[in-house]
């Protein structure tokens, strides 16, 4: 059997898999924590419609976070991308299960995706690196 030249970590696949990952837990941890909040408070609708785009925020602030920081360039332009694949994502979801488009919720997502998921992809590309 012949070996390749390079590793899984340094494929291009694990350069996107594992940030996106990383990205869904923290999007995860952020809905487990809040649905905590709720089970301790009454929160009316608008709150928790709020608590949910904070998740996605976080969640995709950190995806574009960790593969910025594992690109290093082009920071920016790779937020943006990420942030507009995820709402490409949602969006279909969206028109699956509910079947209609609402233009607000369109709107408001994309540019919070897009605004979050590019801080993410700026701070990732001017982190300092590990070195051992």
């Amino acid at each position: 059997m012949y070996r390749t030249s390079g590793n899984f970590k340094n494929s291009k696949l694990f350069l996107v898999a594992a940030p996106v990952l990383w990205g869904a837990a923290a999007t995860i941890l952020c809905l487990v924590i809040f649905s905590f909040v709720m089970t301790k408070a009454d929160a009316p609708d608008g709150i928790i419609s709020a608590m949910a785009s904070i998740s996605l925020c976080v969640g995709s602030y950190f995806a574009s976070f960790l593969i910025s920081k594992k690109r290093r360039k082009n920071g920016l332009l790779t937020g943006i991308l990420f942030g507009a694949a995820v709402f490409g994502v949602l969006f279909l979801i969206n028109l699956v299960f509910l079947g209609d488009f609402n233009a607000g919720f369109a709107i408001s997502k994309l540019a919070m995706l897009i605004t979050c998921s590019g801080i993410g992809g700026i701070v990732g590309v001017n982190s300092k690196i590990k070195r051992y």
